[in-house]
């Protein structure tokens, strides 16, 4: 064989060799990528929640409404994959959703029934002079537990109390108790706030239930604005009805907080810095996040659930 011919039998082999090594390396590559793409993608984790009607005997009519409103909740919050099996012998309902959403911002979805209103504050001494020289027994306890000095020094007018949350359940029992309740008038209404705040304790609000407050019923539409990232806004707009009603609120209520309450929740307690004449509010709440203002736009646009539940399974 010549050498030219044998120079070209060693390079076509050279070069056979180098594309075979780089097809073996392309495959490698493809191996230890496609995991890692797929890691990035969210898993569709299957919850199956079951909700039992408290009580236990809820009429199939109201089992179906409350269906319905979840149904509604669940789209304004686009999970789309959602299916919900009425149980009328156990007045149960059963809701099995695939799409990704936590488990927490689910079971609210789920469990808030959606009574609103806006109450006006009352000033802590008020209450407090309710009390009288009554600061014995669970009264002291719970005065104790709600740092009662400290909240004077650095709280709200309107806020009579802070707490950590495991002390917030027998502070209610106490202050909720037939006898307790007995020393205070029947507007006044002692609520905590949803979320603790920046020093991770809980506000006890201090509100009024006397005055006309305005309520699910006269809110015409809420919509979310996220235009500043770093402040995500509830919006608020009321029936034209009660414009009136609540540019006096805010007039009566200048430089005080006024309480924005779910299910007797605190959501946010914004202070009224000029009337609104225009019937409409903007919360940021304490630091909203985008997905808690979907949730309550989900839940003030859908109404009031007929029906409270409980979570008898969570799968």
């Amino acid at each position: 064989m010549r050498m030219d011919g044998l120079i070209s039998v060693f390079i076509e082999s050279k070069f056979m060799i180098m594309k075979t090594l780089r097809y073996i390396l392309m495959g490698i590559m493809l191996i230890t990528i496609i995991p890692f793409c797929n890691s990035q993608i969210p898993i569709k984790n299957k919850q199956v929640i079951t909700l039992q009607s408290v009580p236990g005997n809820a009429s199939n009519k109201l089992l179906s409404e409350s269906k319905e409103i979840l149904l509604r909740r669940l789209s304004c919050m686009r999970v789309l994959d959602i299916q919900i099996a009425q149980n009328n012998k156990k007045s149960e309902l059963v809701i099995t959703v695939g799409d990704t959403i936590s488990r927490e911002t689910l079971s609210e979805l789920l469990l808030i029934q959606g009574h609103l209103n806006f109450y006006e504050p009352l000033n802590r001494q008020e209450v407090l002079r309710c009390f009288g020289k009554q600061s014995t027994g669970c009264i002291q306890n719970a005065f104790t537990s709600l740092h009662l000095r400290d909240t004077i020094r650095s709280r709200s007018e309107s806020i009579l109390g802070i707490a950590d949350g495991k002390d917030t359940i027998s502070i209610n029992s106490c202050l909720t108790s037939k006898d307790v309740r007995a020393l205070l008038p029947d507007q006044v209404r002692l609520l905590w706030s949803i979320n603790p705040a920046g020093d991770k304790l809980y506000d006890l609000y201090c509100i009024s239930s006397s005055a006309k407050t305005l309520n699910e019923q006269d809110i015409l539409e809420a919509h979310a604005d996220f235009e500043n990232p770093e402040h995500p806004t509830l919006c608020i707009t009321f029936k034209e009805k009660v414009w009136k009603i609540w540019e006096n609120t805010t007039i009566r209520n200048m430089n005080k907080l006024l309480a924005f309450v779910i299910d007797n929740k605190v959501y946010s307690a914004p202070r009224i810095m000029d009337k609104i004449p225009s019937g409409k509010i903007s919360l940021t709440g304490g630091g909203f996040s985008k997905t808690e203002v979907r949730k309550l736009v989900a839940i003030i646009s859908n109404g009031i659930l007929p029906l409270k539940f409980t979570i008898v399974s969570n799968n």
